[in-house]
């Protein structure tokens, strides 16, 4: 008789023995699931305390609101300026991806004047704007010469407003009143 045509006869049987191997299956799929959970919390616990950050639950470009979502992650990955409390009302001063942790950085008031780095000022500058929008990286040039790299932050029907470095601003200001500006878009530096 084939070895299957055994078993199955011994199993018909003798009932109890089917379930004696599900139940010894059953047992070790139980202590395998045990111990793999007990290496994750070893290894939760190797990282040392959680914290709780906030972290953008999708991609934000600059300028838009910030989703975020509160999460548990060790203190050591957690950076000094990461934000403690939900970010309500704010919006990205540079691209966020997600996932990623939201730091002070990151955050900007809703108006544009939240979006200007320190030490920059913004110029309005008559341009076709149909290519751009707040948060892209451009070049500013005077006919042929470079003046400055700045960043879009915000875009009118017929003018952008650019923000330059304050040190660039006076060469900025000549070339506009000489009407003789040119804003080129740039990938992220």
């Amino acid at each position: 008789m084939h070895v299957l045509a055994r078993i199955r006869l011994g199993l018909a049987r003798h009932p109890w023995a089917y379930w004696v191997v599900v139940s010894v299956v059953a047992a070790m799929v139980a202590v395998s699931a045990s111990r793999a959970m007990a290496g994750v919390d070893a290894a939760r616990r190797s990282w040392g305390e959680q914290e709780a950050v906030w972290v953008a639950s999708a991609a934000v470009e600059p300028g838009q609101p910030i989703r975020a979502d509160r999460r548990q992650v060790p203190r050591a990955l957690a950076p000094e300026s990461a934000v403690r409390v939900a970010p309500v009302d704010a919006v990205a001063r540079q691209r966020i991806a997600r996932g990623a942790i939201i730091t002070d950085v990151d955050l900007a008031a809703r108006d544009p004047v939240g979006l200007i780095p320190d030490g920059w000022v913004a110029i309005a500058v008559p341009a076709a704007v149909g290519h751009f929008a707040a948060g892209d990286h451009v070049r500013v040039y005077a006919r042929e010469q470079f003046v400055a790299a700045g960043v879009v932050i915000d875009r009118g029907e017929s003018d952008l407003m650019v923000a330059i470095p304050v040190d660039a601003a006076p060469a900025m200001a000549t070339a506009l009143l000489a009407n003789a500006v040119t804003i080129a878009l740039t990938p992220d530096p």
